[in-house]
């Protein structure tokens, strides 16, 4: 039954909406679907949604287009979560008694009413001596949910944008001294996998207007890159072309005509289900 479901990325943007579904065959995966419809360079407010009737009737549209049973994997901004690495506690517990930690240790780190914050932390990887615990308001997750929710969407998975990047990354087998960048109409996405700590990122065009001033900002010690926009744009000196479409080999026209902008949508859609 697993094999027949659709694995659907959505993205949601200033500017585009974007959605990419693939379903997983004997040959690997099969692209289903892709979406890209207009939005509104207001859509979303420091990543909350300002106009959420127009988007839900945009989404209830799009639902109709996408078969019963899906796994939805959205999109959630980076700029509306706080993350801490938290220490692993000298002694191995339990579930329950990891999560108790967890959150006692998350009282200490934010500097908000714990209350008010949903929490999800990542096991270590490969030895990692700490937790990544991610907090978000509730409120501002509500925003989102209840947007889904009049749609008749239910997530599977909130998931950071940037961290599309990485599913694109391990799907790909990219080489991991390589920086992936994602060029959106109002902000840069970046993953980094050679980099120890936080190993993504996100500035506003405000801040870094180029690609050359974004590289000078917070990359000056990097040389490779794979690159993406959600417009068609000249490729920048020292990069590659980020194609999400490579990552799924059983494909056929239409094909969009800029691919990478669905990267993020690519991504998510490509991101492994949780053990």
């Amino acid at each position: 039954m697993a094999f027949q479901t659709w694995q659907v990325g959505l993205d949601i943007q200033n500017g585009q909406l974007c959605a990419l579904g693939i379903q997983r065959r004997r040959n690997g995966w099969q692209l289903r679907h892709w979406w890209q419809h207009a939005l509104p360079q207001d859509t979303l407010t420091h990543g909350l949604l300002q106009r959420p009737q127009a988007v839900i009737a945009l989404l209830q549209r799009w639902r109709r287009q996408l078969p019963y049973r899906i796994s939805l994997r959205v999109g959630f901004p980076p700029q509306l979560v706080l993350q801490r690495h938290i220490d692993l506690p000298p002694v191995q517990l339990r579930e329950s008694e990891r999560s108790s930690y967890i959150t006692a240790a998350a009282r200490r780190f934010f500097p908000i009413e714990l209350e008010k914050l949903a929490l999800d932390y990542r096991q270590p990887a490969g030895g990692a001596s700490q937790f990544c615990v991610t907090a978000a308001r509730r409120e501002a997750l509500q925003n989102w949910l209840g947007c889904l929710e009049q749609a008749r969407l239910t997530p599977q998975v909130m998931e950071l944008t940037p961290s599309a990047l990485f599913a694109l990354s391990q799907t790909l087998s990219l080489d991991p001294a390589v920086t992936l960048i994602h060029r959106l109409a109002d902000h840069w996405l970046w993953f980094t996998p050679q980099r120890a700590g936080q190993r993504w990122g996100w500035c506003s065009r405000e801040e870094a207007t180029d690609f050359s001033a974004l590289r000078n900002r917070h990359f000056a010690q990097e040389t490779a890159f794979y690159y993406s926009a959600v417009e068609q744009d000249a490729l920048p000196d020292g990069a590659r072309w980020l194609n999400p479409l490579d990552a799924i080999p059983l494909k056929q026209a239409p094909l969009p005509v800029n691919p990478g902008a669905l990267s993020l949508a690519a991504g998510l859609a490509l991101r492994p289900e949780d053990s």
